[in-house]
Parts: structure tokens; sequence; C-alpha cells
């Protein structure tokens, strides 16, 4: 078995970045979903219900900070970016705590689970790939 593929998300339910390598500690990969979507009510947002998030592509900054179309995610521009995609008061915030994550701090999916699936595994949104299962 052999890891095929490393992928990290910046910003929860935004597309994410390939990385050749990272750090993995108990809160899953460093830089992971650490920035969440709010609408205007004050609830964290999917992708799930406004998959037009998943048009942004958000990656990590040299600084550890993400970036959202190579933006900085706290510019007005990147705001204006996701109130396009989910509505007026939508906002992003930082936010490390367990509770980011929809279950675990870590999504690992193997070839033949993804191969059984029949999606397009970026669906999923793995944090690892394991080949040869």
């Amino acid at each position: 078995m052999t890891i095929t593929a490393i992928w990290r998300y910046p910003v929860k339910s935004m597309a994410g970045e390939s990385v050749r390598s990272t750090e993995l500690t108990r809160m899953g990969l460093v830089g992971d979903r650490v920035v969440q979507v709010y609408d205007r009510r004050d609830r964290m947002v999917t992708a799930r219900t406004f998959p037009r998030l998943l048009r942004l592509h958000a990656t990590l900054g040299n600084d550890g900070e993400p970036l959202v179309d190579g933006l900085p995610w706290r510019s007005h521009e990147v705001a204006q970016l996701v109130e396009a995609a989910v509505g007026p008061g939508a906002r992003l915030e930082r936010f490390d705590g367990p509770e980011r994550f929809d279950i675990l701090p870590l999504l690992v999916c193997t070839d033949g689970a993804v191969s059984m699936f029949g999606r397009d595994v970026r669906r999923l949104r793995p944090n690892l790939m394991i080949g040869g299962v």
C-alpha cells in the first residue's frame, strides 16, 4: 500500500489543494478546515447546501494563513466571493477547534473504496488516498 495523494482544505467546503507533504497532528493535517463559512444567521454552512462554494479554491499561504483564489481570506474581495456563493451577510471565520470537522479530523480513502463508490472522489473530500488496497 502507498499514499497516492494528500489533500488539505484550508476553508471548509471550498476546493482544496493537493500537497506533497504536511504535518499530521491529533487534530488532522495542519491547516485543514481552519476557516469556515457562516450565513447571515450565524450558522455554519457547507457546500452541501451551497455548492457554489466548491468553485472557490482555498490554499495555505507561506505564512500559514488560508488564501481563497490566491487572495487573503480576510480580504474584501474574498468577502464578496463568499457572499456571491452563499448570499448577503455570509462571511468567513477562523476556528481551530475539533468541532470544525463533521466527524473525525482525518478522512482516509482507499482506491478500492473509491472504486466501489463509483463517483468522483473529490465529492468525499478525503485527506489521504491510499493505493494498492
